[in-house]
């Protein structure tokens, strides 16, 4: 082979593989998402996500960022959506009445066998994905885009839906986005869950703040009064039926308290610690009937009354420890906001 023609040869096979090259890092990368099912407030209201045929569906997890349907951001920013696949791109367009579907508003189209196996997929398997770094996203026509901590985040399709990341959309809004972990080595009843909420004053977090120290001092004046019930061995009748009445008290003070005047608290249902719940209705059953001599004190603990005393303050507890985990979240996010 001549020399020449050995050069043009090599010349071209080297073309040939950086064109390769070139054609593959502009290929989307592909990653894997996971569901994510923990739930997302909104101003205190557990939200509902759609896909783009309307339909319930998860949100996704992706390398730690949650994404949700940017069908339904487009509704949480009053917007309408456009969205081409093909021609990569994706415009939003403000005038439309900002909508936040709640899983109490049924909103969404109800769900058929092929729309559960859908979902168990996603559930189980999650989804394959391609992270569009060449996809463009406009709000009025100025690029919107993505980033966590300094790093680049890509949108990316679940069957014909288009996601986005989540604190995106939030912060967008206007909103403080709080993670809230899964509290642990203490009663608690909430799983993890995104709060996304409108910013407070520090006077509200002060009050929010106050609300709980309240509580919490009405729940210590049951607990006590609650636990000398529980250790006695036996008891007069009426006695024992004053004690549990103020147990439900001092439960019952915590719902009356005054609510705060913000919302982040609404989540946790303060109130329904008013609410005479069948476990109340237990404690008033016995109270009544140690009250008329119906039962004995040793009757009434072999029928339960003791477990009922400490469920019902162990649960209180643990509602009381997920709003305040909850509210120290949000405080730490408003700060880190500014």
């Amino acid at each position: 082979m001549k020399p020449v023609f050995r050069r043009m040869l090599a010349g071209l096979l080297c073309a040939a593989l950086l064109g390769s090259m070139a054609a593959a890092s502009a290929a989307a990368p592909a990653a894997h998402v996971t569901a994510y099912v923990q739930n997302v407030y909104v101003d205190g209201q557990d939200a509902e996500f759609a896909n783009a045929e309307g339909k319930k569906t998860y949100l996704f997890s992706c390398n730690g960022t949650v994404y949700m349907p940017a069908n339904t951001a487009a509704d949480w920013l009053g917007c309408t959506l456009s969205v081409d696949r093909a021609a990569g791109k994706a415009a939003f367009a403000t005038g439309k009445e900002v909508l936040v579907r709640t899983k109490l508003s049924n909103s969404t189209v109800p769900l058929n066998d092929a729309d559960f196996a859908v979902l168990d997929r996603y559930f189980e398997s999650g989804a394959d994905v391609q992270l569009l770094s060449q996809f463009t996203v406009t709000v009025d026509g100025s690029p919107w885009t993505f980033a966590s901590g300094g790093t680049a985040l890509y949108p990316f399709f679940v069957d014909d839906t288009l996601y986005l990341p989540l604190r995106s959309v939030g912060e967008r809004m206007g909103k403080v986005v709080t993670w809230v972990p899964e509290l642990v080595g203490v009663p608690h009843y909430k799983s993890e869950l995104i709060s996304i909420d409108t910013p407070a004053t520090q006077a509200q977090l002060q009050e929010m703040q106050t609300y709980l120290d309240q509580a919490y001092a009405l729940y210590w004046k049951a607990v006590e009064v609650g636990q000398t019930l529980v250790d006695a061995s036996d008891l007069p009748g009426a006695e024992a039926a004053d004690m549990l009445d103020q147990v439900k008290g001092y439960l019952r003070q915590i719902g009356q308290l005054p609510a705060p005047s913000h919302h982040y608290l609404d989540k946790h249902e303060l109130p329904d610690l008013a609410v005479n719940t069948m476990v109340f209705s237990n404690l008033d059953y016995f109270s009544a009937a140690l009250r008329a001599g119906a039962l004995t004190f040793q009757d009434a603990v072999y029928g339960g009354m003791k477990s009922d005393v400490s469920v019902t303050l162990m649960g209180r507890y643990g509602i009381l420890n997920d709003a305040q985990n909850g509210l120290n979240r949000f405080a730490a996010s408003m700060s880190a906001a500014g």
